[in-house]
C-alpha cells in the first residue's frame, strides 16, 4: 500500500502538534492559501519559535504535482525560499527560534545535509516531519 506524501499543510500540522508537546502555545497556524510565517509559537517562559514549512507534494488536488514528488530542482527552489524565510525571521528577531520544517524524504534531507554547516552556523534549526508525524530535529 502506497502512502501518501507529506503536503505543507501536514508539515504544519505535525511540527503544531510537537511544538504543544513541549509546551508552546500555538498563536498563529497558517495554511498553503495563507501568506506569511507558518507557524509562530510561545513558551511559557516567553521565548518564541518561527517556523517556515515546505511539503513534498502540491497541497491543492487539481495540481499537476498533487500526490506526486517534487523533482530534485523543485526541491532545491523550495528550501532556498525557506531558507530565506529563516534567515528574515533570524534578522527581525535574533533571539528568538527559526526553523524551517521539512518531509524527512532522500531529497530535502539531502539537500540540507549539503548545506549543513551554514545552516548550522546561522542558528536556523531544520526539523525533519515523517510521514506518521515524527519529527526528527536534524540541525
Amino acid at each position: 500500500m502506497r502512502i501518501p506524501m507529506l503536503t505543507e499543510n501536514d508539515v504544519i500540522k505535525f511540527v503544531c502538534k510537537q511544538l504543544e508537546k513541549e509546551g508552546f502555545e500555538i498563536s498563529q497556524q497558517l495554511n498553503t492559501s495563507q501568506v506569511g510565517i507558518d507557524i509562530i509559537a510561545q513558551s511559557k517562559s516567553g521565548s518564541q519559535c518561527y517556523v517556515e514549512a515546505k511539503g513534498a507534494t502540491s497541497s491543492k488536488s487539481w495540481s499537476s504535482r498533487f500526490d506526486k514528488g517534487f523533482s530534485k530542482s523543485q526541491v532545491k527552489t523550495h528550501i532556498g525560499v525557506a531558507l530565506v524565510a529563516a534567515f528574515k525571521v533570524k534578522d527581525t528577531y535574533p533571539e528568538h527560534e527559526s526553523i524551517i520544517a521539512i518531509p524527512n524524504n532522500d531529497s530535502h534531507r539531502q539537500m540540507v545535509q549539503s548545506m549543513r554547516g551554514p545552516i548550522k552556523a546561522s542558528g536556523i534549526r531544520v526539523w525533519l516531519i515523517s510521514n506518521d508525524g515524527r519529527v526528527d530535529k536534524f540541525i
